[in-house]
């Protein structure tokens, strides 16, 4: 038999060469704990995603606790005004001012229901809506005097107390249109039209009263 035959038949019975093919192995062969070039791009991506998703989380826990924050501040505000048309609704009894009570009661519900929109939001986004406690150091609006005021001052001080609130909700509706919290955004821009609503209704009114009075 030839040397090249008995090398061949000496190779067959080795079986099949039991070392990776260098052309395919994801790990080169005879250099211990090295790593392809593709498992390292894997990697170098699994730890960009990690880092991605919790600046992702970091972001979303930033705006629910400025949202939360934003809408406490309008919900001390809310309070303070719906605190004052329940006042006002009962002291005005005289029925010179026909129209009035039914507007000051249908501004009183509304304001009601914004305070329980605002509530539910706030608890949505797992904060804790503002306690009664805290309404003073909140609220922008100033409470009403304990002695009672004439008509036009209540309407005044009503309209201003309207003004400061839609003050604070366009900057809330910027400030949370900007962190994408598209849903308390929608919210505050519904709070907004109602304000701009009992604004322009309480003006009318005031201007009507100032007519008939001069």
């Amino acid at each position: 038999m030839s040397p090249r035959a008995s090398l061949a038949t000496k190779e067959a019975s080795m079986g099949p060469d039991p070392r990776p093919d260098r052309t395919t192995s994801r790990v080169p062969y005879g250099i211990p704990g090295a790593r392809s070039q593709q498992e390292l791009g894997q990697s170098a991506f699994g730890t960009r995603g990690l880092a991605f998703a919790s600046s992702l989380r970091s972001h979303r826990r930033a705006t629910r606790a400025l949202s939360c924050q934003l809408l406490n501040q309008l919900l001390a505000d809310s309070m303070i005004l719906y605190a004052q048309y329940t006042k006002y609704l009962w002291l005005v009894r005289d029925q010179t001012f026909f129209g009035l009570r039914p507007l000051l009661d249908r501004s009183a519900t509304e304001q009601s229901e914004l305070i329980s929109l605002l509530v539910r939001r706030v608890q949505a986004l797992g904060g804790v809506p503002t306690l009664p406690s805290q309404v003073g150091e909140l609220a922008l609006v100033s409470r009403p005097p304990k002695d009672a005021e004439e008509v036009p001052e209540m309407l005044s001080r009503l309209l201003r107390a309207h003004q400061l609130i839609i003050g604070r909700l366009r900057d809330a509706i910027r400030q949370t249109g900007s962190r994408g919290d598209n849903r308390t955004e929608d919210i505050l821009n519904d709070a907004l039209h109602r304000h701009k609503s009992q604004v322009s209704l309480l003006a009318d009114y005031l201007d009507q009263d100032t007519e008939e009075s001069a």
